[in-house]
This record gives structure tokens, sequence and C-alpha cells, in this order.
């Protein structure tokens, strides 16, 4: 979604500089030419208020106006993360359909349809692909903390108020409200805003395409479908275009790309790392089949799995092969589901997100987060050790073990009474010495196959080599110094040996360019 965005509102520039790309130590260096980073768009619609007005293309068109703020209305109970619906006496068209309910939601949206139920980050990817969306302000804000949102329902508009709510984890407010008008026009209007980070427009819902706008400016601006600005104070990489570049010049061979920058340009806020699977066509392993998008990433259908590492500059000292390691594994880990003993469907081996082991499965040690867990004996348990490498269990799901070769994992039901006396989750990051007291759960490899399947291709003929790549991008802000590109080449060159011992023998890498 970030990468539709940013190309059309800043097209790849034609420089020389593009030359630049080059391959050192089987690392591929891309120089970013205004193609690569996203720029910071400064919010700046403090104190302004626009209006949207259905257009004959089935869009909106959209034009600056000087209205004022309302006062009063209803408040809503809506906590952190929630939504409240909010019956309307006029039917409201909104991208061809008509409604009678609104949900108004936390974020600084209203939906149309369905509450905004989506987890992660408000970015245009929740906007777009969420339900039908008009956002004043689409961005992480805490009602919880402080402020009011209030509806002022009349006969010929409907006005949604937020006032003084803060954003999620910042000490500021945010005044801004939403009015629905019988016609179907709709209004922003802004008050004092200090939050300076969110998306602002209009989406169909369950789309992919938007038309970037200038909200800022005073003439008209339409569109067809979504319409949207992105603002943000930071600056980010825009993956796919990474990735299309890089095949630009390499074979499509790579079963999975690793990207590093030369600063900080996550496009995941509250993220160190993180993986995404572009492609995959294994069955058993919990992730979804037939799930192709490498045409987008401009792979012809080799390409799997893209990695994100961030900033090189963390790893110049060492090679932080937990994280490596652990991001590498989401091409398949971590979503085991089992049947209970009652032959239910069961979630309980897997922690946060639902995509890591959970924390008080014993997961041997798995780079996908859990603990080894020692069974004291009479419901007590305590973590011994973390982040060791692939268990037999991550082996089988990766294709490196047949079912046979699993043994029986456990996890520990109804914890308690922890040692040293602190709170522990499901979803709790791993860590060695925390005794607790809870019930044993056995779960054997039959268990999770009863669930999921079996994995297909088994053991016997699943690819036991991964083809990997790793990226270095840089631009005119940081360059790629000597040092930058040796870290990064003793990374390439030490992950193949840590990964043929993780996974106990059974793996290799090849990461070469050819």
């Amino acid at each position: 979604m970030l990468h539709r965005y940013w190309q059309q509102t800043s097209p790849p520039s034609t420089s020389a500089a593009g030359a630049l790309d080059r391959d050192v130590n089987n690392v591929a260096l891309l120089l970013d030419r205004g193609d690569l980073v996203v720029r910071r768009n400064p919010f700046d619609l403090d104190a302004a208020s626009l209006r949207f007005a259905p257009n004959r293309g089935g869009g909106y068109d959209v034009v600056r106006l000087s209205l004022p703020l309302d006062s009063g209305g209803t408040p809503l109970s809506i906590v952190t993360g929630g939504s409240a619906a909010v019956g309307l006496p006029f039917p409201f068209p909104f991208f061809g359909t008509t409604f009678t309910q609104v949900f108004v939601n936390a974020d600084g949206s209203l939906t149309f349809g369905a509450p905004d139920t989506g987890e992660g980050e408000q970015g245009l990817a929740r906007f777009l692909a969420g339900p039908p969306r008009a956002a004043a302000f689409l961005a992480d804000l805490d009602p919880s903390r402080g402020g009011t949102i209030a509806a002022q329902v009349l006969a010929d508009r409907a006005v949604i108020l937020w006032t003084g709510v803060p954003g999620g984890g910042q000490i500021n407010h945010n005044t801004f409200e939403i009015t629905l008008h019988a016609g179907g026009v709709l209004e922003m209007v802004y008050g004092e805003m200090q939050s300076r980070e969110a998306v602002v427009g209009v989406s169909p819902g369950s789309t992919r395409d938007v038309t970037p706008a200038d909200l800022s400016v005073g003439h008209p601006a339409g569109s067809t479908g979504a319409l949207a600005e992105r603002f943000s104070e930071t600056e980010k990489l825009d993956l796919v275009s990474v990735s299309r570049r890089f095949f630009a010049r390499h074979p499509d061979v790579f079963e999975q790309i690793v990207m590093y920058t030369t600063r900080p340009l996550n496009p995941v806020a509250g993220t160190l790392a993180f993986e995404l699977n572009v492609r995959n066509d294994i069955q058993g392993i919990g992730l979804e089949t037939g799930l192709d998008e490498t045409g987008q990433w401009g792979s012809a259908g080799g390409l799997a799995s893209v990695v994100f590492m961030d900033s090189i500059d963390q790893y110049l000292e060492v090679d932080g092969f937990e994280i490596l390691g652990h991001e590498v594994g989401h091409r398949w880990l971590a979503r085991v589901q089992f049947r209970d003993g009652r032959g239910s469907l069961s979630n309980a081996l897997l922690g946060r997100g639902l995509v890591h082991w959970s924390f008080f499965m014993n997961s041997d040690a798995s780079v996908l987060e859990g603990n080894r867990i020692a069974d004291r004996g009479g419901g007590h348990f305590e973590t011994v050790d973390i982040t060791r490498g692939y268990s037999a269990l991550d082996q089988y799901v990766m294709g490196m073990r047949l079912p046979e070769e699993v043994p029986p994992v456990f996890y520990v039901d109804e914890p308690d009474n922890f040692r040293p006396n602190r709170s522990f989750k499901f979803s709790s990051a791993p860590e060695a010495g925390i005794s607790f007291t809870g019930t044993r759960r056995d779960v054997r490899i039959e268990d999770m196959i009863a669930a999921l399947g079996p994995r297909v291709p088994d053991a016997l003929h699943a690819p036991r080599l991964l083809r990997h790549a790793f990226i270095l991008v840089a631009d005119d802000v940081a360059p790629a110094t000597a040092d930058r590109l040796q870290a990064l080449a003793r990374i390439r060159s030490r992950f193949g040996p840590y990964y043929l011992e993780a996974t106990g023998g059974r793996g290799a890498v090849d990461s070469t360019l050819p």
C-alpha cells in the first residue's frame, strides 16, 4: 500500500545515481535516488476544514473551506481500539452504498457496514483494506487517557467530535470532527492538533488503489476511488521498490531477501525487524496457501519471503543472529494449532500475535520465542534457556523432519505463583530463570496434523537449501561506508554456518549473488 502511494506522489528519478548500484562481497548495494526512501510529509491541516462531495466518477472531490468546529453532543463510550455504533436519521450514500448506521472508531475514523477491528498500525494498508471509511485522522489515539468522543445527531446532519483525545503513548491532545450531511457530503474540521502522523481521506474499503492528495491546496482534487494523504514525521523504506530494483539486476532464484539500511527507516512502527510472506504453497503449517504476490515485488515466482532488519549500525559489532534467525524462521513459523482432548481446535502453543511460541510452551529454546522449560515435578516448572535454534517441531514445519522424528511438546496450563514475584502472559518475551506452577499438557505431532493436515511437501520432498540475498540500502544522508559494508558482509558469511548449526545440520543457506 505504501509503495503504491509513494510511487504516485514521487515518481522515480532517472538520475545516473542508479549506476552506482553494485554487488560488494555478495551484498547487493542499492542507492536511493528518490524511489526507495519514502520522505516525510508533515501534517499541515491545523485549523483547516475539508469538504468531500460525491462526484460522477463514483468517488469524491475535495475542497478546502473555512468552517468552525461544532460543540456539545452525547459522549460515546469508546475505549482505546474500540468503536461505537451511531444510528443515522437519514440514508447516507457512501461510494455507491446507502447506510443508516455509522461506526465511530477511537482511531479518528468512521467506518460503514462494520467497525474497525483490524490489528496493527493505523496506516495506509488498514485504511484501504478495511471496511468503507472516512478518516479525519486515522492514527493511534487513546481516549482512555483523556478527552471525549461525542455524537450530535440532527435531522439533516450527524457530527462526530473528538475533543482533546491524546495520541497513543503521547502527551498531547487532538480536536477534530467529521460531519455527515443527508445529501452524501461529508466535512472534516480541525482544531488544535498535537499528533502529527496520520492518514486523512475516504476509502470504499477492500481496495489496494488510492489517489494521493495534497489536502493543503485550495483547488479541487478528486478521485474515482480511495482518496487520501499520508502524513508522517519520519522517513520509511519502500520495501517493494527495493525488491523490484534488486530483481532488475539479479536472477529470480532467491526464496528470501534480507534488507538492511544505513539508517533507521522502519516502515512498521513499533517493530525492531519483521518478515513478510509474499508466496506460499506449503500445506499443513498454518499459513494461507495459494498466496502469490510475487509479481508485485518484481519476482516472476521465485520469491517467497522478505525480511527487514533496519539499520546495519546496530550490528556493526554483533551479528544479531537471534533476531535474524527469528525473522528468517517466520517464513514458515509459528502458527501451529492442534486438536485437544475434546477435539477442539487450540492455539495454546502460540504466543505473541499468534505467530510466536507461547511463553508457557516448552519450545526447546526456539528462536521463535517460547522457552526451554524444565518440569520440576509436582506441578512446578522453571524456564532454563531461550533462543538457541530451531527445535524439532520448528524443523518439521520448515520441512526438515518427518512427523515420526518430532517428539511430543508440552505447555503449562493455568500458570500461577511466579518466582520472582512478577506477572507473565502467554505473549511475554522468553526469559530464563522464571519458576511457576501449573498443569502440564502434552501435545503430539499427530494432534497438530489433525488440526492442520500433514505438511506438504514433507521432509523427503521439501528443499533443504534456502537461497538468500542480502541487500544494503544507502542514501546521501547515510552513505554505505566501509564499516557498514564490512559488517553486512560479515553477517552474510557467518549466517550460513549459524543456520546449519541451528537446524541440527539439516538446513543450509546459499547467499551468493550470481
